[in-house]
């Protein structure tokens, strides 16, 4: 339902033409992550190299081991040499990659997708003329002991092997199987060549249609003591047969609408409109992103990569998946950074054809966290599944045998660094791996999910549970302050994580554990839960647990990419909801952003450039927060929209390896410049409050957005002025009761 507005909105429709990567250049084979476009559809992601002439589509797949491409599609159009009038283009709304060009008196295009509802990765090539001979095949260049076995018949290519593994021998890696295949069509002919490849004979047909099914033996159920922790289920070549059969009797017009529709579903959730005042729509987006500078900016760009964190998410977390990764899906390679694990500590929550079905990744939990910053207001939380399955099957069952030998408690327990074997033990010295609050930490994610989406059978069944598991854990770890003796409980030992020293209290670890026995109590009715001792335990903690919060002198030109005791700031709320008002804690919060400085000293990465916007933007400081947005595409952006490191000195230039949580982080960044909507302390029985455009530029005049999720059900659209200032809101689907208001206090909408 629509409730009171001041004005009707009036949305432009300049930010739509943003919503489309184009080229002039097809991407680059030997540096395909800073100059390929991504597609996906969780189990599978590619990167196209869009060349006429062979197109590889890069394929990805699960020891601790690294995430592992799969394969490579390699796609030849006979007689291709040359070309002319050539455009590569990724359209964020359709999910679709796309290459036109003229060659041999012909017009040719190639339109590649990853589809979900049919669980292929899709190749299609057409021309005005009739096509030459069309060769296709697939190649395994990451294992080679043993290496993966590739055979060709009249049905096409199978591809089978076992993942990289650590015995030596091949023997404990993950089987996989791959198969591709042309779907049928009248005066098309297909042959084996001597290389294993299917030959296409062509002979009066205009068009072709390669789909790729893939599947792995890896089994996230099978990760517990009834299985050994084997992680092993079914063999995969049944499953990979069922699905290429069932997608070959469907029409290519069929595949592509049904994918088109049910991308779109998604998409459209949310929706930024920012004026296009240079007509960058009509420059070559690689162009614009190569020339893209702090001083200048350019909302049209800025638009576009915003959304394409939007796009991202999609492409990389859906039901069935693995929840993307420090890469998301896109690794093309057999050995990526950080062998593309979870990093708890940040990573995960900010959040080729590789065909990334192999994720045997290495989480590393700040990551993690960071991928899905921006996910519940863009409308995604309904594609977070994948998240909460990876907890439960792979972090609870070895999380908890963690708590109970390193700590002798009771709950789950897991460090930095885990993998989608059930890796959940401490890794590395303390200052690196002590971090158990972590998990603790992700369960924010858990209530976001909750609290936008009001899904009681969810939180009751799967929620709760992994927020009580966690809760239980620290409960029996918070001990009294013997120090300063003021009856309040911290934990001891902790770290404040990369940074140190080793230490008791840590702001971080206070505040992630208080919010998370607020939440635990705040909606206990919600949970199903009749355990009332454990409610009681978890209150009696909470009323003495100190929350992190504490002023102190600032420490000068301390520019550590962590900001771990703003945590309850952003992305946390103990301090920017309970404190909302107290004047000196937030000028104490912009003391301590002024000092970290703008993410360059320490690792100029583009995650901490983002981090310090979302908390200006938060803070309502709109330049400061618009600055380090600028400045993480600046510095941290390659030409093909992915967050990339730069080097370390002037001059500077960016860099791999790529690392997907700026992507999704520079969303956030500007959600956070956007609208403000906290949740509210257990016991504060106030109407909740959303502030929009607490800091949105000058330069994104006459804006809108569509689609913004809140807390509490529902959503908002608004529209702002040439200054920023948000003038016009209409909400939609709301229960609970709401106040909307500007940043100048004015109200514009009620419930």
């Amino acid at each position: 339902m629509k409730v009171a507005v001041v004005a009707a909105l009036a949305m432009s429709q300049t930010g739509v033409a943003a919503r489309k990567f184009w080229t002039s250049k097809p991407a680059d084979p030997g540096n395909v992550l800073m100059t390929g476009f991504t597609i996906g559809n969780g189990r599978q992601g590619g990167l196209p190299l869009g060349i006429p002439d062979e197109s590889a589509l890069y394929g990805g797949s699960a020891d601790y081991g690294s995430y592992e491409a799969l394969a490579n599609l390699t796609v030849s159009i006979a007689g291709v040499t040359k070309y002319s009038k050539y455009k590569r283009t990724l359209d964020l709304e359709t999910a679709l990659h796309s290459a036109e060009f003229t060659a041999n008196g012909a017009s040719f295009s190639t339109v590649q997708f990853c589809s979900f509802p049919d669980q292929v990765c899709v190749y299609h090539v057409s021309s005005n003329k009739p096509l030459p001979q069309i060769t296709f095949g697939l190649v395994d260049n990451y294992r080679t002991n043993p290496p993966s076995t590739v055979k060709c018949s009249s049905s096409g290519i199978w591809l089978s092997g076992r993942t990289v593994a650590d015995d030596g021998e091949g023997l404990i890696g993950m089987k996989i199987d791959a198969q591709a295949r042309a779907l049928p069509s009248a005066g098309l002919k297909a042959t084996c060549n001597s290389n294993g490849q299917t030959v296409l004979s062509t002979k009066s047909v205009k068009s072709v249609t390669i789909v790729v099914a893939s599947g792995t033996e890896y089994d996230a159920t099978k990760g517990n003591a009834a299985h050994n922790y084997s992680f092993r289920g079914s063999d995969p070549y049944p499953g990979v047969v069922k699905t290429i059969s069932a997608v070959s009797k469907k029409s290519y017009n069929t595949i592509l609408q049904s994918h088109v529709k049910d991308h779109g579903e998604w998409f459209n959730k949310f929706t930024l409109d920012l004026p296009d005042p240079h007509n960058s729509a009509d420059v070559d987006t690689m162009d614009l992103l190569t020339n893209y500078s702090t001083e200048k900016g350019d909302p049209f760009v800025e638009n576009l990569l915003i959304e394409y964190g939007q796009y991202m998410f999609i492409a990389s977390s859906r039901p069935g998946s693995l929840p993307p990764n420090l890469q998301g899906s896109w690794a093309p390679d057999g050995n990526p950074a950080w062998s593309s694990d979870y990093h708890i500590d940040v990573n995960v929550q900010m959040q080729v054809i590789t065909l990334s079905e192999l994720r045997h990744l290495d989480f590393t939990n700040k990551n993690s966290i960071r991928n899905h910053w921006h996910v519940e207001k863009m409308g995604l939380g309904g594609l977070t599944d994948p998240l909460w399955d990876f907890m439960t099957y792979t972090w609870v069952p070895r999380g908890t045998e963690t708590a109970n030998l390193w700590y002798n408690v009771s709950g789950w327990v897991a460090f930095t660094n885990t993998n989608i074997f059930g890796h959940t033990a401490q890794e590395n010295d303390a200052t690196w791996s002590n971090v158990a609050h972590d998990i603790a930490w992700m369960m924010a994610h858990v209530w976001d999910r909750y609290d936008y989406g009001r899904d009681k059978k969810w939180y009751a069944s799967v929620g709760y549970p992994l927020m009580k598991g966690v809760a239980s854990f620290w409960v029996d770890m918070m001990v009294p302050d013997e120090y300063f003796k003021d009856g309040t409980l911290v934990a001891n030992p902790c770290n404040s994580p990369e940074h140190g020293p080793t230490t008791f209290g840590c702001a971080q670890f206070q505040q992630v554990v208080w919010e998370l026995f607020d939440h635990i109590i705040k909606d206990w009715d919600a949970s199903g839960d009749t355990d009332t001792a454990f409610l009681k335990r978890v209150k009696e903690s909470y009323s003495k647990l100190d929350p992190g919060v504490h002023m102190d002198i600032d420490t000068k030109n301390d520019t550590h990419r962590h900001l771990s005791h703003l945590y309850g700031f952003y992305p946390g709320y103990v301090i920017s909801s309970v404190y909302a008002d107290n004047k000196t804690v937030m000028d104490a919060v912009a003391t301590s952003l002024y000092s970290r400085g703008n993410g360059t000293e320490d690792s100029n990465t583009g995650w901490e450039k983002v981090w310090r916007g979302a908390c200006w933007g938060q803070l309502g400081v709109t330049d400061e927060a618009y600055k380090e947005l600028k400045y993480t595409i600046d510095m941290n952006f390659a030409a093909n929209g992915l967050s990339v490191y730069t080097t370390g000195s002037w001059p500077y230039e960016v860099t791999l390896p790529f690392q997907i949580d700026a992507n999704f982080g520079l969303s956030a960044n500007a959600l956070a410049m956007l609208y403000t909507d906290l949740p509210k302390k257990w016991g504060d029985n106030s109407v909740q409050k959303v502030i929009l455009g607490p800091a949105i530029p000058k330069e994104w005049a006459g804006g809108s957005v569509k689609g913004g999720s809140l807390r509490g059900g529902g959503t908002v659209d608004f529209s702002w002025d040439d200054e920023g200032v948000v003038n016009r809101a209409v909400v939609h689907g709301r229960k609970l009761p709401l106040v909307v208001v500007n940043k100048n206090g004015k109200v514009l909408a009620r419930h």
